[in-house]
């Protein structure tokens, strides 16, 4: 299961962290509908949700910067952007 989750978010997510700065740029796969996914990133609970859009929620936590496809946001509720195909 662990091997599953790792696929999904280094690969499909495309999560990384940089300079202690966490980015995604997330794909989906043609033949897939969707996935989500749950983190614990620095005493926060984010859940990512990819489908026809990139769904970042902040759980638990404080604010959080990061990168979506190269763009900074500030990540303190909920963002979405369209998702980049």
């Amino acid at each position: 299961m662990t091997g599953s989750w790792l696929a999904i978010v280094h690969g499909f997510a495309q999560m990384k962290t940089w300079d202690g700065q966490l980015s995604f740029a997330p794909f989906l796969p043609q033949a897939w509908t969707g996935y989500a996914f749950h983190i614990n990133y620095r005493g926060r609970l984010l859940k990512i949700s990819v489908g026809q859009e990139v769904k970042l929620e902040l759980l638990s936590g404080q604010a959080l910067n990061l990168e979506i496809y190269g763009e900074k946001i500030k990540l303190s509720n909920f963002v979405s952007v369209n998702l980049k195909k």
